[in-house]
């Protein structure tokens, strides 16, 4: 199902903002295929890869219950996944954050009756975004701090860490099940964007990763934004020690007179690279957004 010209603009205005999100990839997305993957009993990921990220999937008899929507281009391919598990309707998307990757299939959902919930702040910058925004692409329920749904028999509890990855995420956790839904918060071995300029800092991805460790349990099943489909504390612990370490380096840097190109080129992430899962932020692209945001703070 296609939702229009104007989604489709919207989609690469949240993915191409300069210093903060990404360009919308050259995907062929007719021979891109869904991978789905049972995490517990009712609760699925269906993964398609590390451009279009993970989508959580609560089936019940309530309905169906979705963290986040793809590229529209992916929209009938996630709702043929959705129906190999389900013939119920699909009643509720959660969105993470504002990015395209996450979001643009919001309207074609919408169009299907399914209510779309987040932070107050990434519908405002949503709606600031837009000047026409088409039917269903905005959420239509938003929470300050948290908000829980009690849906499939699930205990379903959505809330927002400090400004991370952006002023406007959501982290999702299924209590029951025990599986918690990060977005893009540092959790799988990538490098992971940084929505500098929507409010994310370096800092607050890192207080969000040890936030999350303290409300959910050792042994939580972890569903990052990309990659996976499960990671453990482990991997986070990993990517707050890379967090760390990168951004002291660049601090420093910074304070000595450092310019970006410089910081760059000197390749503060080297000792980390080996190992990365790869994803759409390459090292050089890393440690720009952390120059750029150490450096309206430092300078």
């Amino acid at each position: 199902m296609k939702i229009g010209e104007l989604a489709l603009i919207l989609a690469l205005v949240l993915t191409c903002g300069v210093g903060s999100g990404y360009a919308q990839p050259n995907i062929d997305f007719a021979k891109l295929e869904l991978q789905t993957v049972k995490v517990a009993d009712g609760l699925y990921v269906l993964m398609g890869g590390p451009a279009q990220g993970n989508i959580a999937v609560s089936v019940g008899n309530d309905g169906i219950f979705l963290v986040d929507s793809m590229y529209g281009q992916m929209h009938q391919k996630i709702v043929d996944a959705v129906r190999a598990l389900s013939p119920q309707p699909i009643r509720y998307v959660v969105n993470t954050h504002l990015h395209g990757d996450h979001t643009a299939g919001n309207a074609a959902m919408a169009k299907l009756g399914a209510a779309i919930i987040s932070h107050e702040n990434m519908r405002k910058r949503m709606a600031d975004a837009q000047n026409a925004a088409p039917p269903g692409m905005l959420p239509v329920l938003t929470y300050t701090d948290s908000l829980t749904l009690h849906f499939n028999g699930e205990e379903i509890l959505i809330y927002h860490p400090a400004p991370a990855h952006t002023d406007g995420d959501s982290i999702i956790y299924f209590r029951k099940a025990n599986v918690v839904h990060v977005g893009d918060i540092p959790a799988s071995l990538r490098y992971p964007n940084i929505g500098v300029n929507e409010g994310g800092t370096v800092d607050g991805m890192m207080t969000a990763a040890r936030q999350l460790m303290k409300i959910v349990k050792p042994d939580t099943k972890i569903i990052p934004g990309h990659l996976g489909p499960i990671v453990s504390f482990r991997e986070i612990e990993q990517q707050l020690t890379m967090f760390a370490a990168v951004r002291d380096r660049i601090a420093a840097a910074i304070k000595t007179g450092k310019t970006e190109a410089e910081v760059v080129a000197s390749k503060p992430t080297k000792d980390f690279d080996d190992g990365r899962m790869g994803g759409a932020i390459t090292p050089d692209r890393f440690v720009s957004l952390v120059y750029t945001d150490l450096s309206r703070r430092l300078k």
